[in-house]
């Protein structure tokens, strides 16, 4: 067989024809860098020979002249083709047109990837099957890796491609084995090999090779000039042919490998070195709380940091181990937050898979602010988590075990227990700070005005405060309808009898006559004293409308004895109000609270139905109200009050 290095793009055998946008690449679209990122070190670490020291990926743009390529004018021509075959097509002109521009400049920016510490492509000297140099370059879907591998899907190397501008990669490897070789794949689409038969088209997929086999060409590959690699530093080379170095590309990249790596770095297991900024366990709080370096999108930075802390393990970390079903172990890190923190708090779980992996997270619907992270460790849990993962390793979807009934019910098992364990742990650690002294300085504010010699039970005599969350609604105020009368004036227009909703009173008395109705002004007078009769002599059915626009404290003064008390000051006047506490559960529902005696400012008041009722207030007065509850455990509340007008 002659031996020929050269660009060859196999025929279709009159197969199928494919396009740019085929399901692999379009799998990595929506975040190009990030993919690449995620997918490359993921490879990285699950190829790492020397468990003692850490995996090193070098991230680094360089420029290169077009005739320095390997086969550049056969790649072009068949760029080319491609556009030509296709330039009236609405959906493909542009994106064949930007790869035809990048692969016609005559300087080409180019992104190498190098990874260090790692076993390399092992089989890149006999393209044997099965072999990792066999499956990245001719495989789809296939994947050799086991166990605990970050990666199996095998198709996260086509982010590689969806980064290039030209939709071309050269792989070069030194491996464990003492191999060395290279080869160039570019991602194209079909076109006619021959006009006179177009039916027979190329697969889209191209080779740079030493034959007709598309076989390896066994040598190193060196396109950046600044960097050799050298014979005892195993790993492996991606040059990614055209890379778009917009503004915010480092920190992209950054964001995503802390992101999704953060366990390994602080581990000691990974380090990237991204232009010159090098991220390993020591840098990578510089890194982190440095803000040219990481996105500065509130979301992706809080995690970020969220996590570093976690690791840390500094003030109000919490740490502790769990067997899912008794001998699969999973660690978590809980972090609580004062409330001058709740700004920090992420409110989820992060979860990472082992080999130190980020995978998704867990949102924890809890009114107290914190921060979580469970590891899952090697073991069962993981290969089956592994099993169910999609291609981008972002979520666990237990559809894919459709078609095993057994397993499917076994693995969402080990979730479920999984689940339930950090949720309680979360619950645990959240009221166990509840139940911890706080500082009340300035919570004067929302006490009633009081002598130093008649505090009673004021807040200065609790021994153990707790803060009970409330939550403020945010309600439209019910406006009370007007109707014009007959006089062309403007009276309200109450409502006689339903009872329907919101509303509660007494039905009217229907039974009335014309007479009754044209009473004398003596009586009409007297019905005006009486706020509930109208002029008609008919009872009023009250709006029930709730009061808006004031901050509540809910303080457990005695859980043991459902003892609290609720600070606020009022913004009302009003002469007939309620209050009522509600308990907010995890997805926020609500359930009532019973309160069972209360006193407001150190008087006593009605109770009804487990409410307060009667209640009269003053706008601008602080109130303390008192109250013991038939509730003996911490909850998040909220407290409302309502006003019958």
């Amino acid at each position: 067989m002659e031996l020929i290095n050269g660009w060859r793009f196999p025929n279709n055998n009159y197969g199928p024809e494919n396009g740019l946008d085929t399901s692999d690449l379009e799998t990595f679209k929506k975040d190009p860098d990030a993919a690449l990122s995620r997918e490359i070190c993921q490879n990285s670490i699950d190829a790492k020979v020397n468990k003692s020291i850490p995996v090193r990926i070098e991230f680094k743009l360089f420029e290169i002249k077009r005739e320095n390529i390997p086969g550049i004018d056969e790649l072009t021509s068949q760029i080319e083709k491609c556009f030509e075959y296709k330039k009236d097509s609405l959906k493909e002109y542009k994106p064949l047109k930007i790869i035809k521009d990048s692969i016609q400049n005559s300087i080409i920016k180019c992104l190498r990837i190098s990874d260090f510490n790692t076993s390399g492509l092992i089989g890149v000297s006999t393209n044997e099957k099965d072999k990792s140099f066999y499956n990245l370059t001719k495989g789809a879907g296939i994947s050799n890796k086991t166990g605990t591998n970050g990666g199996s899907k095998g198709i996260g190397k086509f982010a590689s491609f969806v980064a290039s501008t030209t939709n071309t990669i050269f792989y070069s490897t030194n491996t464990i084995e003492k191999e060395q070789g290279y080869i160039g794949i570019s991602k194209l689409r079909s076109v006619p090999i021959n006009a006179n038969d177009p039916n027979l088209m190329t697969t889209g997929t191209g080779y740079y090779a030493r034959n007709e086999k598309n076989e390896p060409i066994l040598e190193p590959l060196f396109l950046d000039k600044s960097f050799q690699r050298q014979k005892n530093e195993y790993g492996t080379d991606v040059f990614l042919i055209g890379f778009n170095d917009h503004k915010n590309w480092k920190t992209d990249i950054i964001t995503k490998v802390l992101d999704s790596f953060m366990v390994a770095i602080m581990n000691k297991e990974l380090e990237i070195i991204v232009d010159n900024i090098i991220i390993n366990n020591i840098t990578i709080e510089e890194i982190i709380y440095n803000n040219v370096y990481i996105s500065k999108r509130k979301t992706e930075k809080k995690n970020i940091i969220a996590q570093y802390e976690l690791l840390k393990e500094g003030n109000n970390v919490f740490k502790k181990d769990f067997l899912i079903d008794k001998k699969n172990l999973i660690t978590l890190y809980i972090k609580k937050y004062s409330q001058e923190e709740e700004h920090q708090a992420t409110k989820k779980c992060i979860m990472i898979r082992y080999p130190h992996m980020k995978i998704k997270h867990l949102t924890q619907t809890m009114y107290l602010p914190f921060s979580a992270m469970c590891i899952i460790h090697d073991n069962i849990l993981n290969e089956k988590l592994r099993n169910i993962e999609n291609p981008q390793h972002t979520d666990w979807e237990l559809k894919r075990l459709n078609d095993y009934p057994k397993e499917k019910q076994e693995t969402r098992s080990l979730i479920k227990e999984m689940e339930e364990i950090i949720k309680n742990f979360i619950r645990e650690i959240l009221i166990q700070a509840q139940g911890e002294r706080v500082d009340f300085e300035g919570a004067g504010k929302y006490l009633p005005f009081q002598d130093d010699n008649n505090l009673g039970n004021s807040l200065n005599e609790v021994k153990q405060d707790y803060l009970v969350p409330s939550s403020i609604k945010r309600v439209s105020k019910l406006k009370t309808k007007t109707k014009k009368s007959k006089n062309k004036g403007v009276s309200l227009d109450f409502d006689n009898g339903d009872n329907n909703g919101e509303e509660e009173g007494i039905i009217q008395n229907n039974n009335k006559t014309n007479e009754d109705k044209t009473t004398s002004k003596q009586n009409t007078d007297e019905y005006q004293s009486k706020p509930n009769i109208d002029n008609e002599g008919n009872k009023r059915v009250l709006k029930k409308t709730e009061l808006v626009g004031m901050n509540y404290r809910n303080i457990a003064v005695d859980k043991k004895l459902g003892r609290y008390d609720i600070l606020f000051t009022s913004t009302h006047n009003e002469n007939n109000c309620e209050i009522e506490i509600k308990m907010i559960g995890e997805r926020n529902d609500k359930y009532p609270i019973e309160i069972i005696s209360a006193m407001i400012n150190n008087k006593s008041c009605v109770i009804s139905n487990g409410k307060i009722i009667n209640l009269q207030l003053n706008n601008q007065q602080k109130y303390k109200v008192e109250c013991i509850l038939n509730e003996k455990k911490l909850f998040a509340s909220e407290v409302s009050i309502y006003a019958y007008r």
